[in-house]
C-alpha cells in the first residue's frame, strides 16, 4: 500500500540560508537501500554524496567527490543493509567509491578515472556553470535555471529592465543557453553580451554602444556570465567580489572558462529529420510558410522577417528593443512570449491544454493565425537542422529477426549513402561466431566495404553472414571529430547584417546560365562540402569579405525552392538557407523604397526625391526626421498647413502609417 507524499527540506527555507559547506544544491540521483532504511543521494551542484535517514529526512551523513555526482548504484549485504555506493560524477567523468557501511561516516575508498576527450577549457567552464560555488549562499548553480543547457520552463522576477515607457519590472522567462553562437546579444531584452548597441528593453529612443567585442563572441558570453554572478546568483546586500573586483563569486580563471562553455553547447540533433538526411514534403512548406508566405496576415505574418536565419532569431527590435528568441528547440519549450502569458493553462482557451500535459505541438499552434495551416511549420521546426546529419546516431542491429524487416536494410543503406557523402562516420559492434566459438569485431565503413583486424565485408557479405547464424552486429552513424568551439555550425543567412530585423529575407535565384549566388555566412571554409536538399553535390565554395561567400554548383539543382548547407569536413552541418533554381534569369523588378534607403543613403534619398514640387496652384515641400527608427515625413503647403504625413520603415520601404491627405497628392513607396 502506498504511503502519502512525503517532502524533505535538505536546507532551511528562504529568507534563512545555510552555511554554504553545509549547502546541498541540486539533488539528483537517489537510491534507497535494501532493507527500506537509508536514502542515498547525489548533490549535483555541491560534489557530495549525502545519506538521509528514510523515515525522519535527518541528514545523516555526507562525503564530498568529484565534480556533478549523478548516477548512483548500491551494493548490499545479506540483510539488506548498505555496504558500497558507486558514484557516476558526470561531468569529472569519474566513478566515485565509496563506502557506506557506517551511514553517518561515509568514506571516499577510489576514484576511477574515465577516459574523456573534452576539450580541458571547456570542462572546466562546464564545472563552473554546474556548481552551486557560484552563488553566494551556495545553494543553487547556474545550471539550476538551465539543466544541461536548456530551461527550467519557470517565469522569474528578476533584475530585468524596466522599459522606456513602464514603470514595471517585467517578469521573463528562463531561455536556454544552447546554441548561443552567433545570437549575441542575450536574453530577452537585448543587453547582455550586446557586441551591435543600438536600442534595447530598456532605451527604445537612443543609441546604446556595445558592451562586448564584436570580435570576440566570449566577451559577449563573459558579460553575460559577469551580469548574472552580480545579480541572479548574488544575495542582496552582500558585497562578495572575486580576483579581479567584480562583484559575485567565481574567480576571473573560472569565468573565462565558462564563457568558452557557454559557447560550445550546441542544440541536440533535430528530432524529427530523417535518417536519409531529407527533408520532408511538409516540412519544406514549413520553411515556405515560416519565411516567405506567412500565415496570411501580409507581411506581420511572415515569422522569418524576425524569426530570421540562421538561427531564427533577431535583435534590436526597432520599436520595443527587445530580442526575438529562437524557433531552435520549439518541441521541447512550451513557454511563449518573454513572460510566458501563452502558457498559463488555467486561463481559457489554454485550459483544455492542461489535462493533454502542454503539449508543445498545440500550445504553439494557438500563435499561428491560420491555424489549419501550421503543422507544416511544426515539421519544419522539427526538422531544421542544428548541425547534425539526420544519419547521426540512428541505429540498426543485424540479426537473424531484424533480416525480414524492410526497415532494417533500408536504414543501413541510407547510412552507407551518408557515409560515402561524408555526413558521418559508420561504424560497426558486432559478433562474428563459427561453431561454439565467438569474437567480437569492430568494422568500420571505408565507402565500399566494413573494414575490420578480420578483413573487409560488403552488406551483402555480413547478410548472408547472418542468415546463417553467423553475425550480429549493430550499425551506428557517429559524428566527426571536428566540433566545439573550434569547429562551430556553420551559419548562411541573405545578404544582411546577420543580428537586424531588416525587413523580408530576400532569397536569391540560379538559372541554367548562372549557377552561382552570393549569401552571408560564418564559419564555412572553402572546401566545405556542399549539400542540396540533404544530398551531397558537386560545387565550389568562394570565401569573400564581410563575410559574404559565393556557391556556384557544377549542376542546376531542381527547379524551384531548395535547401542549401555547407558542411565542415568531418565536422557540424549548417542550418537549412533556402534559394530558388530556374530555367532562365527572372525579369528585374523595380527596386523598393526600402532597398533604395539601404543602398543610397536616407539622406542622399530624400535630397533627390521631392524636396520641392507643384501640384495645381499648390506648392508642395517636405520634411523628414528620423524617430524610432522610422521615417517620418511630412508634406506642407506654402501657406504651412500640413497635407500628409507617412511614416515609413526603411528596411521594408512599406508605410507603417500615413495621414490625412486632402490634395489627393500620390504618397507611395516608389
Amino acid at each position: 500500500m502506498l504511503k502519502s507524499r512525503v517532502f524533505f527540506d535538505l536546507e532551511p527555507l528562504p529568507p534563512q540560508q545555510p552555511d554554504p559547506a553545509d549547502a546541498l544544491a541540486t539533488p539528483y540521483g537517489i537510491e534507497i537501500s535494501e532493507d527500506d532504511s537509508t536514502l542515498f543521494v547525489s548533490t549535483a551542484g555541491s560534489d557530495k554524496l549525502i545519506t538521509i535517514d528514510a523515515d525522519s529526512g535527518v541528514v545523516l551523513g555526507r562525503v564530498a567527490v568529484d565534480a556533478t555526482p549523478r548516477g548512483v548504484a548500491l551494493i548490499s549485504a545479506n540483510d539488506g543493509s548498505p555496504i558500497q555506493a558507486w558514484v557516476l560524477n558526470a561531468v569529472e567523468n569519474t566513478v566515485s567509491l565509496v563506502d557506506v557501511s557506517t551511514i553517518s561516516n561515509p568514506r571516499l575508498v577510489d576514484t576511477v578515472v574515465l577516459e574523456d576527450p573534452t576539450e580541458p577549457v571547456v570542462k572546466r567552464g562546464r564545472k563552473a556553470f554546474e556548481t552551486a560555488k557560484a552563488s553566494t549562499t551556495g545553494t543553487f548553480s547556474c545550471a539550476s535555471c538551465h539543466p544541461d543547457g536548456h530551461t527550467d520552463q519557470l517565469v522569474w522576477v528578476l533584475e530585468t529592465p524596466i522599459v522606456t515607457r513602464g514603470d514595471q519590472i517585467q517578469p521573463r522567462i528562463t531561455m536556454p543557453i544552447r546554441g548561443l553562437r552567433d545570437t549575441e546579444p542575450y536574453h530577452w531584452d537585448g543587453i547582455p553580451g550586446d557586441p551591435y548597441g543600438g536600442v534595447n528593453a530598456a532605451n527604445t529612443d537612443g543609441h546604446v554602444p556595445p558592451n562586448s567585442d564584436i570580435d570576440d563572441p566570449t566577451t559577449s558570453t563573459l558579460d553575460l556570465i559577469d551580469g548574472g554572478l552580480a545579480n541572479t546568483m548574488h544575495w542582496v546586500g552582500k558585497t562578495n567580489t572575486n580576483d579581479e573586483g567584480k562583484l559575485g563569486k567565481l574567480t576571473a580563471a573560472e569565468r573565462g572558462d565558462m564563457s568558452v562553455f557557454l559557447l560550445s553547447v550546441p542544440y541536440p540533433p533535430a528530432q524529427r529529420r530523417a535518417y536519409d538526411n531529407v527533408q520532408s514534403d511538409r516540412a519544406k512548406e514549413g520553411f515556405r510558410l515560416f519565411h516567405i508566405e506567412g500565415n496570411g496576415g501580409g507581411r506581420a505574418g511572415v515569422c522569418g522577417d524576425c524569426h530570421r536565419l540562421p538561427h531564427l532569431v533577431s535583435t534590436n527590435h526597432p520599436t520595443i528593443g527587445m530580442d526575438t528568441p529562437t524557433w531552435r528547440g520549439a518541441y521541447d519549450r512550451f513557454l511563449i512570449l518573454p513572460q510566458g502569458r501563452i502558457n498559463l493553462v488555467t486561463l481559457q482557451p489554454f485550459a483544455e491544454l492542461a489535462e493533454q500535459g502542454i503539449p508543445e505541438r498545440e500550445l504553439w499552434r494557438r500563435t499561428w493565425g491560420q491555424r489549419e495551416a501550421f503543422d507544416p511549420v511544426w515539421d519544419m521546426v522539427e526538422e531544421h537542422s542544428t548541425g547534425y546529419s539526420g544519419a547521426f546516431a540512428r541505429q540498426a542491429t543485424l540479426n537473424q529477426a531484424s533480416l525480414s524487416k524492410p526497415i532494417t536494410s533500408d536504414i543501413i543503406s541510407a547510412l552507407e549513402q551518408s557515409a560515402r557523402e561524408e555526413a558521418i562516420i559508420l561504424a560497426v559492434s558486432g559478433v562474428m561466431t563459427e561453431g561454439n566459438n565467438a569474437r567480437a569485431v569492430s568494422m568500420r565503413f571505408d565507402g565500399q566495404e566494413y573494414v575490420s583486424s578480420i578483413g573487409s565485408h560488403t552488406q551483402e557479405e555480413l547478410v548472408a553472414l547472418t542468415r546463417e547464424g553467423k553475425f550480429i552486429g549493430t550499425f551506428t552513424g557517429h559524428h566527426g571529430l571536428n566540433t566545439g568551439f573550434d569547429h562551430p555550425q556553420p551559419a548562411l543567412w541573405t545578404l544582411s547584417p546577420i543580428h537586424e530585423q531588416s525587413g523580408p529575407q530576400e532569397f536569391p535565384s540560379i538559372h541554367s546560365e548562372q549557377l552561382a549566388m552570393s549569401l552571408n555566412a560564418r564559419h564555412v571554409d572553402a572546401d566545405a562540402h556542399i549539400i542540396v536538399n540533404g544530398r551531397r553535390v558537386d560545387g565550389t565554395v568562394n570565401l569573400q569579405d564581410d563575410e559574404m561567400i559565393r556557391v556556384e554548383f557544377t549542376e542546376r539543382p531542381p527547379l524551384g525552392m531548395n535547401s542549401l548547407q555547407l558542411q565542415t569536413r568531418g565536422g557540424l552541418i549548417s542550418n537549412d538557407f533556402i534559394f530558388y533554381a530556374t530555367s532562365e534569369a527572372e525579369p528585374k523588378r523595380a527596386p523598393t523604397l526600402g532597398e533604395i534607403v539601404k543602398n543610397n543613403g536616407w539622406e542622399s534619398l530624400l535630397g533627390d526625391w521631392v524636396d520641392a514640387s507643384t501640384r495645381g496652384e499648390f506648392q508642395v515641400s517636405l520634411s523628414w526626421k528620423i524617430k524610432n527608427r522610422l521615417l517620418e515625413m511630412s508634406f506642407t503647403e506654402q501657406a504651412g498647413a500640413t497635407i500628409a504625413s507617412i511614416n515609413i520603415d526603411p528596411s521594408s520601404g512599406e508605410i507603417v502609417h500615413s495621414g490625412i491627405n486632402p490634395l489627393g497628392a500620390s504618397i507611395t513607396g516608389t
